[in-house]
């Protein structure tokens, strides 16, 4: 191959123009989605393509180097600093002057943060526990994308090292293997998302080396080529069918059965095969000058199109572009793109510049930005920069309560969390908080209380579900809530239990989908079995009522919306009449109950007729539907006498 031209790690094999056309579908598929996922529902599959076509060249070239015995872990990862951490550092220093001047403190911090992740490449494992259910918005993080590098680095730690100790080991071992390993990661892949935890799904290494395995298998395999074209062809129908459902279709996952990049990574392995079996009218078509360009500045273009976007939406504040403003950004990041990759990728990759000129400049650049985030953290994102006013506004964003994963012990349908108890032994707990992101958001408040009254907790959240195992919003929830609600029966020393949740009504029963507009009506009975059978037990429910939710990240929005002097058209406030339209079936039905506590925090947030988002110059809430931490003292006063009460009924139950 000459130099400065073709893929990656491609020059013990002959360049094939077809792979840089599957590195621009797999780049613009990414771009069209995060223009807007109406455009390509699959689009952000062709992370996928990526981690195939990685997989398929890197272990080509590892398999090679090894057989001739000239493979050595120093060139291996010299290859990797030329490719990678030029253009990246690129645009590290850029967007980190750009996050300077727009993020607002809040935001800044985090963008810091991720800098750190990103150099040590473990930004898959930060995003992972950073954009959580409780998480800002995906789109005011700059860095999410590079996850995607984590994950492959983490890779190649590994692999180079797995396949060396086969090859001297047992050679014949390696393709049989490699391949139990990447059906292992499948199934993983399969289990995680199943189970509930579809984040670890996606960002974890385990979860995701069977798409680069997919690739690295295909190398390992022996050569093998179709000579009938006609065969040729009809499999490059094949492989483009697949490519195009996993990319085009909102939904591939059978229902949770398979995983949704399968029929993306299935179709990469048929497309890159088809070029060494001969050749096909997909092979051809994916040879195009103007996608071959587009492929050679695939990986600097990726690197670009998404902080460019998060940047103007977060400036603009606005979820979406106009026809126009997409046009600009899309362009913005081609101009950028093709200059990394004409005067960074190239001179860099070239041989011509020693080795040790690359990593003093690798070196120099991870100093400035590694300085940089040093900086921005310790003076906490420059609040001073903007408007006291702004300043607090923004302080909110993000500050619900999340426990942290150190302190997670496994229970019932998945985990729990202390609350107080430094056993980390639920059998020596007395009160149970249980529900989803809404009773965790409440557990600093719960706790506090607690220890006033010599109580110790457990924190039992299924977030992005409900607590009722008979009414939720799928059958996997379905069944974790009925193992949270069995391990919670099974423990006598919790004599409280008190129940928090978010109040939009679930659809799904054991027995199908609940009829529209009866939801309300569903989710009283489902509620009122799940109380009836905690009471069987002896415990004593505390239900935690709605409140009035802003449904739109209203902290972040309002203090963009200042700071940027922008119109400020996001409400402030819900009329108390909408709210009560909306829960009063609710309501009325739980403050009748002389059998319960139950609290109702919308009597701190509503007054004068309103239901307030915003007090005395600070946001209630940290997102759309969580409230802030530091807002969570206002409602002590309807949270501790409910509490004090469950406490003296739950001892007088005892005698």
């Amino acid at each position: 191959m000459r130099e400065g031209r073709g893929t990656a790690d491609s020059h013990q094999a002959a360049y094939r123009s077809d792979l840089d056309g599957l590195r621009a579908v797999a780049v613009l598929s990414v771009i069209a989605y995060h223009l807007s996922a109406r455009l390509l529902p699959g689009g952000y599959l062709g992370v996928d393509v990526f981690f195939v076509l990685s997989g398929y060249l890197i272990t080509n070239v590892i398999w090679r180097e090894a057989l001739n015995r000239e493979f050595t872990i120093a060139r291996f990862y010299e290859r990797r600093v030329r490719r990678i951490m030029p253009a990246l550092l690129f645009l590290l220093i850029v967007a980190s002057a750009c996050a300077t001047a727009v993020l607002l403190p809040i935001d800044l911090t985090g963008y810091a943060k991720s800098v750190f992740a990103t150099l040590a490449f473990t930004a898959n494992l930060y995003f992972w526990r950073d954009t959580d259910y409780f998480a800002q918005l995906a789109s005011d993080k700059p860095l999410l994308h590079v996850w995607s590098l984590g994950v492959e680095e983490q890779f190649y730690i590994i692999f180079p090292l797995f396949v060396v100790l086969c090859i001297r080991w047992r050679r014949s071992a390696l393709l049989p293997l490699t391949s139990v390993l990447v059906l292992a990661s499948l199934l993983a892949n399969i289990l995680a998302n199943r189970g509930g935890v579809s984040g670890a799904a996606f960002y974890l290494l385990p979860t995701r080396a069977w798409e680069i395995g997919a690739g690295a298998l295909l190398a390992l395999a022996p050569p093998a080529r179709i000579a009938h074209s006609w065969a040729r062809h009809s499999l490059g129908l094949l492989a483009a069918a697949l490519l195009i459902a996993g990319l085009c279709l909102k939904e591939t996952s059978l229902g949770g059965l398979v995983p949704a990049a399968l029929w993306v990574v299935l179709g990469t392995v048929l497309a890159i095969y088809l070029g060494n079996a001969g050749g096909s009218w997909l092979t051809r078509g994916l040879s195009r000058t103007a996608l071959v360009w587009i492929g050679l500045i695939s990986y600097s273009l990726y690197l670009w199109h998404w902080p460019i976007f998060v940047f103007a939406h977060y400036y603009l504040v606005q979820p979406s572009f106009t026809p126009v403003e997409a046009t600009m950004a899309v362009t913005l990041a081609f101009a950028l793109a093709t200059l990394s990759w004409r005067y960074v990728e190239r001179p860099f990759r070239d041989r011509s510049m020693p080795i040790s000129t690359v990593l003093t400049w690798v070196a120099c650049g991870c100093l400035v930005v590694a300085v940089s985030s040093v900086t921005t953290l310790a003076y906490k994102g420059f609040p001073s920069r903007f408007s006291p006013e702004v300043a607090r506004i923004n302080s909110a964003v993000g500050s619900q309560y999340r426990c942290s994963l150190s302190e997670y012990f496994s229970f019932g349908g998945l985990h729990a969390c202390p609350m107080l108890l430094p056993s980390h032994n639920a059998a020596d707990a007395t009160v149970a908080l249980l529900g989803n992101s809404h009773a965790q958001m409440y557990a600093p408040l719960v706790s506090d209380i607690l220890r006033v009254n010599n109580e110790r907790g457990i924190l039992v959240p299924l977030n992005s579900c409900r607590p009722m195992p008979d009414l939720n919003l799928s059958s996997e929830c379905m069944a974790l809530a009925a193992k949270n609600l069995n391990a919670i029966e099974g423990l006598p020393g919790i004599h409280v239990v008190i129940i928090a949740m978010s109040w939009d009504p679930p659809r799904y029963t054991p027995t199908g989908e609940v009829p529209e507009g009866s939801g309300s009506k569903f989710l009283i009975e489902s509620l009122d079995r799940l109380i009836a059978a905690l009471q069987q037990r002896g415990k004593t429910v505390v239900l935690v009522g709605p409140l009035a939710m802003p449904e739109s990240d209203t902290a972040s929005i309002v203090a963009r919306q200042i700071a940027f002097r922008h119109k400020i058209d996001e409400p402030l406030f819900l009329p108390e009449s909408t709210f009560m339209a909306k829960e009063s079936n609710i309501i009325e039905h739980y403050a009748s109950r002389d059998d319960i506590i139950f609290i109702r925090p919308d009597r701190i947030q509503c007054r004068l007729d309103r239901c307030d988002y915003f007090r005395d110059g600070a946001s209630l809430f940290a997102d759309d539907n969580h409230l802030a931490e530091a807002s969570l003292p206002l409602f002590r006063p309807v949270f501790e006498p409910g509490l004090q009460q469950a406490f003296l009924r739950a001892n007088r139950s005892k005698r």
